[in-house]
């Protein structure tokens, strides 16, 4: 019996000791790998990420990233987002995935030095690996807002109910990146004027090609086309008040900064937006009820029963069914 307990005992410790030896070659593999990602994604995007007062624990399962001491991600443009503390959490049977909350307060300061408070019940990030260095991120937020002045010195407001932005390396051609997300509830406040009367609803399909560049800021984007860069839009919904709008195509940025595109925006069920407005307590804002009379008069009819807007953007001059509209400034 002695004998059996002590076989045991000593089968528990020599397990204890492997497992342990398995747990820190998962933590030395996770360290290097965030290591390198955020080296790599600095090289290819200008995108500077540093984590004060980082700590890899979580034995004897679970691996737990945290920066108890902050999190900024500073980008190419000179803005800069901070939160006061970071977690990521993963398990040593799957160290390819960290799942991130982030601790309040969390700010955005433009280059110009405005800064903008950010809040939400979640705000939370999954971040996946592979090949040695991060391929997936997705964003996920409740209740989120942001605050503070806009560029003319007007105070703004950005709220959303729900958001989940997802941005992946395509399988195929990692050079290429897919985005996806979904937006309810998106509200936008200039001053005391509401420029969303009802509740937005937005949903994104798109591919970025040559993502590295596209992301590295306005320095780059004047080889990104040369080099087959482009931003390919599957489908960009919004609906509110019962109304639905939707824009397709393509489209790039040349050497000199202007904006060159091609698409297609239909609207649906437009009848139903003032009904909606009023309904809520509001009305039409002078850019919705304007939007409306644009597919009353230029929209071609759509074979859903919409009304359909042929957009073109060519040397930043933009077109609506062959009609000039507007001027786009160049992006550099």
């Amino acid at each position: 019996m002695k004998r059996t307990v002590r076989v045991a005992l000593w089968t528990i410790v020599v397990v204890a000791i492997l497992w342990t030896g398995v747990w820190f070659g998962a933590r030395w593999w996770l360290g290097e790998t965030v290591h390198k990602s955020v080296a790599d994604l600095a090289a290819r995007n200008g995108i500077m990420v540093s984590c004060a007062g980082e700590r890899i624990g979580g034995w004897p399962f679970r691996l737990v990233l945290t920066c108890n001491d902050g999190l900024a991600v500073a980008l190419p443009d000179g803005g800069r987002i901070e939160t006061a503390g970071a977690r990521g959490e993963g398990y040593v049977f799957n160290p390819r995935q960290l799942d991130f909350h982030f601790e309040a307060p969390t700010s955005y300061v433009a280059p110009d030095g405005r800064r903008l408070d950010l809040s939400a019940s979640e705000f939370a990030a999954t971040v996946g690996f592979s090949n040695g260095r991060a391929n997936r991120l997705v964003l996920r937020t409740e209740d989120f807002s942001a605050t503070g002045p806009l560029a003319g010195g007007t105070e703004g407001k950005l709220t959303i109910g729900r958001g989940d932005v997802m941005l992946a390396r395509a399988d195929k051609s990692p050079e290429n990146a897919d985005i996806a997300a979904t937006i309810d509830g998106l509200g936008v406040t200039v001053g005391n004027t509401a420029l969303t009367p009802l509740p937005v609803r937005l949903t994104l399909a798109a591919t970025l090609a040559q993502a590295d560049m596209a992301m590295a800021g306005p320095v780059a984007l004047a080889g990104w086309k040369a080099a087959g860069g482009k931003l390919q839009l599957h489908r960009l919904a919004a609906e509110l008040g019962g109304a639905t709008l939707t824009l397709d195509g393509e489209g790039s940025v040349s050497e000199t900064g202007l904006v060159d595109a091609e698409g297609k925006i239909t609207g649906r069920n437009l009848n139903t937006l003032a009904a909606s407005a009023t309904a809520a307590g509001g009305s039409l804002t002078p850019e919705l009820a304007g939007l409306v009379m644009a597919f009353v008069f230029m929209g071609t009819t759509a074979d859903d029963g919409g009304r359909s807007i042929g957009l073109k953007v060519e040397d930043g001059i933009v077109s609506a069914n062959g009609r000039q509209i507007g001027r786009i400034a160049p992006l550099f």
